[in-house]
């Protein structure tokens, strides 16, 4: 007489599958992430690539954003922007990596959300977007005309040191008396600016997930808003500001990834994504010290710090 399965073996051979498949999920869920995090390098790279290239065509990097001013700055004067339009910082990049059909049809007589460089804002790009971003493509509808999402942005200094961070400890001396980054507003920052060294220094970064607000991991529903979520939007540069560690407050000691509000924060497992000021792309780690992560956005404090 044949004999088949006993209700025990059946529940032990389930129970080995379920202990597979438990084993396995986390495996294929983490090489899934290293995937992502390696386009995301490689966006971030694409990047370098424009600005270089951006520079040997103009002698210099374009500013973090273009404001209203009442005197003709540097800016305005280098690219021919007149004194009451605002642009961000993206469109320049546009030319130098592919999508120079966009950059033609980009008005720069016209601030950046007026209605003839709406194809512009609302066309998305998906070089600047992160894959590990929950939502990858996104509108904020909250700007001052709606616009596509993106995921980088420009991080172009220190914010108040002399009040807030050096007080705190957070920062050293130099960084505290040379607070300024590289991609200011109305700006045009020549590399022998960079005095503490290109391969030191960073502004180019990642602060995903905008214009949705994140904290620690977690979004906040309701009106919660992280501003400048385009990089065409004249308001996508920010300083670092340091947060509290849940995410909710600042000045603090946290760095990265506790607030998407306009500072570092990516969906990567402890770090980010920075570019360089040569290029290379660095996977900066959440743990690393706050005084050697402002050291690295400073473009003139001399500090002997080293970002390895």
């Amino acid at each position: 007489m044949k004999r088949g399965f006993t209700l025990v073996e059946l529940l032990v051979v389930i129970a080995i599958i379920g202990v597979l498949v438990a084993l396995l999920l986390p495996a294929v869920q983490s090489a899934r992430e290293s995937a992502r995090r390696m386009q995301c390098s490689n966006n971030t790279r694409q990047l370098g690539v424009a600005m270089h290239n951006f520079h040997d065509v103009n002698q210099c990097v374009p500013p973090g954003g273009v404001a209203t001013s009442t005197a003709v700055t540097v800016a305005h004067s280098k690219f021919n922007i007149p004194l009451n339009v605002i642009h961000g910082w993206g469109v320049f990049f546009y030319p130098y990596m592919e999508q120079k059909s966009l950059s033609d049809q980009y008005h720069w007589d016209k601030n950046w959300y007026d209605t003839t460089n709406q194809i512009v804002y609302s066309t998305y790009v998906s070089g600047l977007i992160c894959p590990s971003s929950p939502q990858p493509k996104r509108i904020d509808t909250k700007a001052t005309s709606p616009c596509v999402s993106m995921d980088y942005g420009i991080m172009n200094g220190l914010n108040s040191p002399a009040t807030t961070l050096y007080p705190l400890g957070l920062i050293d001396g130099n960084t505290n008396m040379a607070p300024t980054g590289v991609m200011g507003v109305n700006t045009a920052v020549r590399f022998a600016e960079v005095t503490d060294g290109l391969s030191n220094t960073f502004w180019v970064c990642e602060d995903a997930g905008r214009p949705q607000l994140y904290r620690t991991g977690h979004q906040k529903v309701g009106t919660s808003r992280a501003t400048g979520a385009s990089m065409i939007d004249r308001d996508n540069e920010f300083v670092l500001h340091g947060f509290t560690a849940n995410g909710a407050t600042t000045p603090g000691p946290c760095f990265m990834n506790c607030s998407n509000d306009n500072e570092v924060y990516s969906f990567h497992p402890n770090g980010a994504m920075l570019l360089m000021g040569d290029g290379s792309v660095k996977y900066a780690s959440s743990n690393m010290q706050f005084r050697v992560f402002a050291a690295m956005i400073s473009k003139q404090g001399g500090e002997t710090i080293s970002p390895d």
